[in-house]
């Protein structure tokens, strides 16, 4: 049914849980999952900094998959992610895209309550994702 999966993983709790739902319907349908980590184009570390990051991050959903026997393309990719994503998911040829509600810069919600996120809040990469995508989208909070 979905031969593979994209998960959008930013190294936040909500990204890590997305990647296991993921995991667990990529072990059911012997699909590949596309782990996603996207280094922000602008960012006030160093690049060297960011790059390591992001292969720590896609390496932690590796080793998950891995111990689920379930096979990860890995993709760290430069970009804008608000931008960039769909077309990001585009590339990897996915079926179904696993995203978490919530991501790791709270000041990118779609709707606001607080400093405190809630149920009604979604981020607004996955927000965006979810209108635009061209695939099914399954958004994990």
């Amino acid at each position: 049914m979905f031969d593979v999966i994209a998960v959008p993983i930013d190294g936040s709790e909500y990204g890590y849980k997305a990647a296991d739902v993921a995991i667990e319907i990529a072990q059911r349908f012997s699909s590949k999952i596309a782990a996603v980590h996207v280094l922000e184009e602008f960012s006030l570390n160093s690049y060297d900094s960011e790059e390591d990051s992001g292969d720590e991050i896609l390496s932690r959903v590796t080793e998950k998959a891995s111990e689920a026997d379930v096979e990860v393309i890995e993709h760290l990719l430069t970009a804008d992610p608000l931008r960039d994503m769909k077309f990001i998911v585009d590339q990897t040829r996915a079926d179904l895209v696993v995203i978490h509600a919530h991501g790791a810069n709270n000041n990118r919600f779609v709707s606001f309550e607080e400093n405190e996120v809630s149920d009604t809040q979604i981020g607004s990469v996955s927000e965006r994702l979810l209108r635009t995508s061209d695939v099914p989208v399954l958004l994990v909070k």
